[in-house]
């Protein structure tokens, strides 16, 4: 990949900022203490890794380091990266808005009614952040109708393993999941149902935003 002039809106401090925001949301997450807290804890170990939370910022943090280091190296990064971006920011915008519609008072918030930054690094700012870096410098390249579809493969691909886990463990990562407290399968169906529809409707509105913001103004 050629090396390109670093663009006059995407100035080195831009890269710092999205690798402080991979850090901070590293630290909210802290993947290195999953297995030294209370075992009873609803984050406890590999439940910890199997929150869509954790792992939508885990792929936005992703996005943060590999747009950073981009920028640092003035290089372009190929057609692929929208996608990945894109998809980061599908996934970190329910999340967030699942999270102030339906978790607020459930389990997922450890101090119900009192500030927990961790909840609010995942939960609040992350989307709030990837929302407004990606609009504020939208990709080069547009991401397609069809082609955004793609974007539902994560979450399909994690609802299939989440339920497949807790067939084993009894375990699931957000209560409207659980059959014991959506009135069974039928209560359980029509919040996917729900959030799948959401999931279309977010990830075709973020492709039209995508083909009427891309510029030329960015490596990526």
């Amino acid at each position: 990949m050629k090396k390109a002039e670093l663009p006059h809106k995407i100035k080195w401090i831009n890269a710092i900022i999205l690798i402080v925001m991979a850090m901070l949301t590293t630290y909210a997450v802290t993947p290195w203490n999953a297995w030294n807290v209370d075992p009873s804890s609803p984050s406890y170990g590999w439940n910890r890794f199997s929150f869509f939370t954790v792992q939508s910022n885990f792929i936005a943090t992703a996005t943060y380091l590999i747009a950073a280091l981009a920028i640092l190296k003035k290089k372009r990064l190929g057609e692929w990266f929208r996608y990945l971006r894109g998809s980061a920011v599908l996934y970190m915008m329910v999340t967030g808005i699942v999270y102030a519609l339906l978790l607020q008072d459930t389990d997922v918030n450890p101090n119900p009614g009192h500030f927990n930054w961790s909840n609010f690094i995942l939960h609040q700012l992350g989307p709030f952040f990837i929302t407004v870096w990606w609009l504020l410098w939208p990709s080069r390249l547009v991401v397609t109708s069809s082609g955004s579809l793609l974007w539902l493969i994560f979450p399909l691909l994690w609802l299939i393993y989440t339920f497949i886990r807790a067939s084993f463990t009894g375990w699931y990562p957000y209560p409207f999941l659980d059959p014991d407290k959506t009135g069974g399968a039928i209560g359980v169906s029509l919040y996917v149902f729900g959030i799948t529809v959401f999931f279309l409707i977010l990830s075709q509105l973020l492709a039209w935003i995508s083909r009427a913001r891309a510029n030329n103004h960015t490596l990526y």
